[in-house]
């Protein structure tokens, strides 16, 4: 095993594991708005077909749609910093089936992050649901 100095390398950002990683971020950060924005409507769906409207003008769309894309935004940065672990991990652990190592840390990775942003929208509906009695 290699000591965590090696992610600090400068030949680590030259290596196939950051390339290999590097190729996948835009598809990553893509699916991450798309779950951001779909997460978003749920929110506010649920929140019109449970009588508690988050609407009630354009100036409370516009500040609410402002102050959660702002939050997502550094949800989005934390996300792709803790991406980072893919290849950090890669470079430590050496695994023997490196090809194998890739495919399944970053469909834990992706398919983790894309259920995060759902969590808001079930917290919410929990809330309302329990303010109902």
């Amino acid at each position: 095993m290699a000591s965590l100095d090696s992610a600090r390398d400068p030949g680590f950002f030259a290596s196939d594991a950051w390339s290999w990683w590097q190729a996948r971020r835009l598809r990553y950060n893509l699916a991450l708005g798309l779950a951001a924005w779909a997460a978003y409507f749920l929110m506010v769906a649920e929140s019109q077909a449970l009588g508690h409207p988050v609407w009630r003008d354009a100036r409370g769309a516009l500040g609410m749609t402002l102050f959660l894309g702002t939050g997502w935004l550094v949800v989005m940065g934390i996300a792709n910093m803790s991406y980072l672990l893919g290849p950090t991990l890669e470079a430590w652990l050496k695994p023997a089936d490196v090809d194998r190592y890739r495919r399944t840390a970053w469909g834990m990775g992706f398919w983790g992050s894309l259920v995060a942003p759902f969590i808001f929208p079930a917290i919410q509906l929990a809330t309302i649901l329990t303010d109902a009695g």
